[in-house]
């Protein structure tokens, strides 16, 4: 992949087509139907925390490739509102990269802490934030249509692996 993390738009900023393209993603991702409604409705603010991911130099709708979407919650918290790749960028790295960038902006205003909802089925999800310092804080009966969800949360802190380099493509 040629492009990479960039600061992402909020949901209020997207018009039509990058919103097709977002619930395009989520459906994809998460099997979770959204609609422009409720993506614009999504409680993220315009700020330098939001990213989203992209397969080429071009950022448009149709080479996005991944968001992740953060609102302040608390004093010293970060609600991850939305964290989803497609496909074809998972397992390689993009998810850690965007960690630490996040980290990167968060840590220095003082955000110390990270929580999110996930679902309980999604284990790869779960063991990427685990793996990140996250631990299950409450289960979530009735938050996803389809299925428990759980509460996380945890220190914000960078992850460094022994080689978790995006996988580059020729």
């Amino acid at each position: 992949m040629k492009g990479g993390w960039r600061q992402g738009l909020a949901p209020k900023q997207l018009s039509v087509e990058w919103t097709d393209a977002v619930c395009k993603l989520f459906f994809e991702g998460t099997g979770e139907e959204y609609f422009a409604g409720s993506i614009h409705s999504l409680p993220v603010p315009e700020w330098d925390a939001n990213f989203m991911l992209f397969d080429s130099e071009e950022a448009t709708p149709a080479s996005m490739r991944g968001v992740l979407w953060t609102t302040p919650f608390k004093e010293e918290t970060i609600r991850i509102v939305s964290f989803v790749l497609d496909e074809g960028a998972r397992g390689k790295g993009w998810g850690s990269v965007v960690w630490n960038l996040m980290a990167d902006i968060l840590l220095p205003k003082g955000i110390t802490t990270v929580q999110l909802e996930v679902r309980a089925s999604n284990q790869r999800a779960i063991t990427f934030y685990r793996e990140r310092g996250l631990e299950i804080q409450q289960e979530l009966h009735g938050y996803y249509r389809q299925g428990m969800g759980y509460m996380m949360r945890g220190k914000l802190q960078h992850y460094h692996p022994n080689n978790d380099t995006p996988e580059q493509e020729e």
